[in-house]
C-alpha cells in the first residue's frame, strides 16, 4: 500500500493566537463585481512539510497561493483584501491552509476574522488591473512587504471561462475546540484572463511563514465576478486527517 504524505507540525502548534468562531451564523455576503487576483508559485517541498499540520497532505509539486479580492460595493464597505497560504488537500479536496491575511478596512479585518478566521492584520492592500498586466501590492507601516504583477495576459472564453479557488483553511477555536474553519464562496464569473505572474518584492516573514519563499512561477489570473460568501460548512481538525475522521461537516 502507497503510504500518504502528511505534514510534519505539531497541531498544538498551530493557530496560537487564533481568533473565537461563532459556527451558528448564517449570515451571508453577496459582493458583485469583485476583482479576484490569484496567483501560485512553487516553494520547496520541506518548507511546506515543515509549515502543514499533520492532517494535511502537501500538493504535489508543493506550491503556495496569494489572493486577493478587490469589493467596490459591500455590506462591509468598500475594502481590499489579501491572504497566502500553501496548497493542501484535506482527504482527497484540495485546499489552501492560510498564513497571512490583510485587509485595508476595520471593517473588513473584523468581518474576516469573526466569521472565517482570517489572521487579518490592517494594512494598505491594492489591486490594480492595467493595460500590460495585473498588480497588487501589500505594505505595512510604509513598507512595502508584497509586490506581484502578472503580464502576457490571454481572455479566457466560453465554457472554461472560469477560475478553480482552493478554499482557505484557517485557524480558529471554536466550540469544539481549535479547527481549522473553510472559507466557503461560491462565484459567477464575467470575465477572466490569465498570464504569467512574477513576485517583485517577497517578504516571506513579514506574510506569516520566513520559510514560504516564492521558487518558480506557476500561473497568475484575474477575474471579475459576483461572489456569494456563505456561512462556514466544514471544519478540520489539525491533528486528525480526514482519513481518520478529523473532517467535519457542520450542520446547517
Amino acid at each position: 500500500m502507497t503510504e500518504l504524505l502528511y505534514g510534519r507540525r505539531a497541531a498544538s502548534t498551530v493557530g496560537a493566537n487564533a481568533p473565537v468562531l461563532d459556527l451558528n451564523r448564517s449570515d451571508e455576503l453577496e459582493i458583485k463585481d469583485m476583482h479576484v487576483y490569484y496567483v501560485l508559485f512553487e516553494t520547496p517541498m520541506d518548507a511546506a512539510l515543515a509549515r502543514l499540520p499533520t492532517s494535511l497532505h502537501p500538493a504535489i509539486p508543493a506550491h503556495f497561493g496569494i489572493t486577493f479580492w478587490r469589493a467596490k460595493e459591500s455590506a462591509i464597505g468598500p475594502f481590499e483584501l489579501a491572504f497566502v497560504g500553501l496548497a493542501c488537500r484535506s482527504g482527497i479536496k484540495p485546499r489552501h491552509f492560510i498564513h497571512g491575511a490583510f485587509a485595508s478596512t476595520q471593517e473588513a479585518q473584523a468581518y474576516f476574522s469573526a466569521k472565517y478566521g482570517f489572521p487579518c492584520r490592517l494594512a494598505e492592500v491594492r489591486q490594480r488591473e492595467l493595460y500590460d498586466r495585473i498588480e497588487g501590492s501589500i505594505a505595512c507601516d510604509g513598507r512595502t512587504i508584497l509586490e506581484v504583477i502578472t503580464t502576457h495576459m490571454q481572455p479566457v472564453v466560453g465554457a472554461g471561462a472560469t477560475v478553480k479557488y482552493s478554499p482557505a483553511l484557517c485557524a480558529a477555536e471554536t466550540s469544539a475546540g481549535r479547527k481549522l474553519v473553510q472559507l466557503e464562496t461560491s462565484y459567477q464569473f464575467a470575465r477572466v484572463m490569465r498570464g504569467t505572474p512574477k513576485a517583485t518584492v517577497f517578504d516571506a516573514e513579514a506574510l506569516g511563514d520566513a520559510a514560504i519563499k516564492p521558487a518558480f512561477p506557476m500561473s497568475g489570473a484575474h477575474a471579475i465576478t459576483t461572489a456569494m460568501l456563505h456561512p462556514p460548512r466544514f471544519m478540520v481538525d489539525p491533528g486528525t486527517p480526514a482519513e481518520s475522521g478529523g473532517a467535519q461537516k457542520l450542520p446547517r
